[in-house]
């Protein structure tokens, strides 16, 4: 690791370590405020490292950085029944223990309303909220045209792309009222859309993508095949040679992106420059894999009035076939419609018949862009028909494109087991299952193929698979989001506390109906990860982070779960209510439950975290 990575994770340790200080100091001055006296001030949990003791306190930081406490006189029973001392919590009043249990959140809350205001002063590096829509999904339906900025959602400003999947996802089902400037259009309009279950993330989306920078500048590894071949960081992307006629350039470089070498007519300064890219495969990641994915010629959308629709295409046709030519895959469909010529006809498969649907006319070249634009496609998780990656386990031993599994080591695709809850489906789910156990084993995988009614027999093992490496993307589109003046400062700062405490509120409760899967929980391994990736864009936007953070540590620590500061004042309002304390039996099991409860969630969402970590 170099100088700066370390700079970077002294960093993120320093600030996440503030947001735990600033909470415990809170409950600190609280208890000293009320002539209580503190045992302990430690960061963290478990053993000593380091510390030393003034005034009666023993300050330390501990061995387990998975939070903090402040230990004071009498806060534990210790059985006797004597009367607390002047200088022990509980001899203290209903309100001044509230105070105290309170410290906490009221010190985080401080927190983020004295340093948002900075952050938003200085400016933080956003992601500009210009979005393009994903085939298929409610945005794609509605005809939201890329490029478009979204300028807010239910009302809320929206000045960074992550803000856009955010209200969807808390709102669950709920329609989302977006105001949206499309890139030609005069003004901003109003549009609602209705969002889509995704199952793989476990929320509600709409389909706004983030879209590529609108200047269309390159982002260039120095070390890479594209700084070789001459490309420099913030060339501009003119022309893709042989691209698909009739589409945005941008679209062009996605779709020969990853295919072989690509020539490119890039903007530098006052001159235009010719680069020829030559690809290297990248061995990078080592993992294991086949390298078969399910064939991507299922319809999954077709737009309202469009010529796909006028033709007679539907949603869950399969097109295997484009002017009597075979395809298997949305980039071969995409290659025959753009490139062809004259009428165009499509062979279809419908619920097991197969048909042709022709276009009578001629269709120019435009005309076959605006088709496909009207066309989304998937994956056909249904036939298992395969798709071959190159250079995979599975190319090697001579397995094509379009292949379609009948059976696995001698067993055929409907006797497969599959692990407890595993969607089987039709056959994919079963193919995917025993390649997984295929690879844990390290044993290979015996085929039953049918290759247009021939049975081919083939027997292929995991491998890695290599990729082709360019060393250069089309950059993100980022600016620097600030206000002006201290008082604008302060009101973006007090909404966006606001707007977290909201967030983490409709968070949970959209848990609890089942409409967020708790596997987007996240634990520190992911504060880590992107705190420590958002503070290499400045210090503003590690300070906005950590706002974050300290908002949310704010909020869950009022839950009324016993062990947090939520649980002691639950039983301060009891009390308040009953006029005397819960019982010491009462306070020691629920003491144990809120425990079990805790470390509960700490183990699933470490658990989440290095799901997400091992991809």
């Amino acid at each position: 690791m170099t100088l700066p990575d370390w700079i970077r994770i002294l960093q993120v340790g320093l600030g996440i370590g503030a947001v735990i200080f600033i909470h415990e100091m809170g409950h600190f001055l609280a208890a000293r405020w009320c002539g209580v006296r503190v045992e302990v001030f430690s960061l963290g949990f478990g053993p000593k490292v380091f510390g030393f003791r003034r005034g009666g306190t023993q300050y330390q930081i501990a061995a387990v950085p998975f939070g903090g406490y402040v230990r004071m006189a009498g806060e534990m029973p210790d059985g006797t029944g004597r009367a607390p001392a002047d200088d022990e919590l509980p001899s203290k009043s209903v309100p001044q223990r509230f105070l105290i249990y309170s410290g906490g959140v009221i010190m985080n809350m401080i927190f983020a309303l004295v340093l948002f205001p900075v952050a938003f002063y200085f400016g933080i590096s956003s992601a500009t909220p210009i979005v393009t829509a994903v085939p298929g999904t409610p945005a794609w339906h509605a005809g939201i045209p890329s490029g478009s900025r979204v300028i807010s959602a239910n009302g809320k400003e929206v000045f960074d792309w992550l803000h856009i999947p955010t209200e969807v996802a808390i709102g669950g089902s709920d329609p989302v009222e977006f105001v949206i400037q499309a890139p030609d259009a005069d003004g901003p309009e109003r549009v609602v859309l209705v969002p889509e279950r995704n199952e793989a993330m476990g929320i509600f989306m709409v389909g706004l993508a983030p879209a590529v920078d609108p200047e269309l500048r390159f982002e260039v590894r120095p070390d890479g095949p594209a700084a070789r071949a001459g490309m420099l960081d913030g060339d501009v992307l003119l022309e893709v040679r042989g691209g698909m006629p009739g589409f945005p350039v941008e679209v062009q470089f996605q779709r020969a992106y990853g295919d072989g070498p690509l020539d490119l007519l890039v903007q530098r300064g006052d001159e235009t420059v010719e680069i020829h890219l030559e690809p290297e495969l990248s061995h990078s990641d080592k993992r294991r894999f086949f390298g078969i994915s399910p064939v991507s010629n299922l319809v999954t959308g077709v737009r309202a009035n469009s010529v796909p629709e006028t033709i007679g295409l539907r949603s869950d046709d399969r097109i295997i076939g484009v002017d009597q030519k075979p395809v298997h895959s949305s980039d071969a469909i995409f290659r025959a419609i753009s490139s062809g010529q004259g009428p165009l006809s499509l062979q279809v498969q419908r619920a097991g018949e197969q048909s042709t649907l022709l276009q009578s006319d001629a269709l120019s070249t435009e005309e076959r862009a605006a088709f496909l634009n009207d066309l989304a496609l998937g994956q056909d998780e249904d036939s298992a028909r395969l798709l071959v990656s190159p250079e995979s386990g599975a190319a090697a031993v001579g397995m094509q494109d379009g292949d379609r599994v009948l059976a696995l080591d001698g067993v055929p695709l409907s006797d497969q087991e599959v692990s407890p809850g595993v969607d089987l489906g039709e056959n994919w789910a079963s193919v995917q299952e025993a390649a997984r156990r295929a690879v844990e084993t390290g044993e290979p995988l015996a085929f039953t193929l049918d290759r247009a009614g021939e049975i081919v027999e083939l027997s292929a093992s995991a491998a890695p698979v290599p990729v082709l490496d360019y060393g250069m993307g089309l950059a993100e589109s980022r600016y620097i989001y600030r206000t002006k003046g201290l008082v604008p400062s302060v009101k973006a700062g007090a909404l966006a506390s606001w707007r977290f405490l909201s967030e983490v509120w409709m968070t949970l409760k959209k848990m609890f109906q089942q409409e967020v899967s708790t596997k987007n929980l996240g634990g520190i391994i992911t504060i880590g990860q992107v705190s420590y990736h958002w503070s290499a864009m400045g210090w503003t936007k590690l300070l906005f982070f950590l706002c974050m953070v300290s908002v949310n540590l704010a909020f869950l620590n009022v839950l009324p779960i016993p062990v947090l500061d939520g649980g002691h004042l639950f039983f301060l309002l009891v009390e308040g209510i009953k006029g005397s304390p819960v019982s010491e039996r009462t306070l020691g099991y629920s003491q144990v439950v809120g425990v079990v409860l805790i470390l509960s969630l700490m183990v699933y969402v470490t658990y989440q975290d290095i799901l997400r970590l091992v991809g």
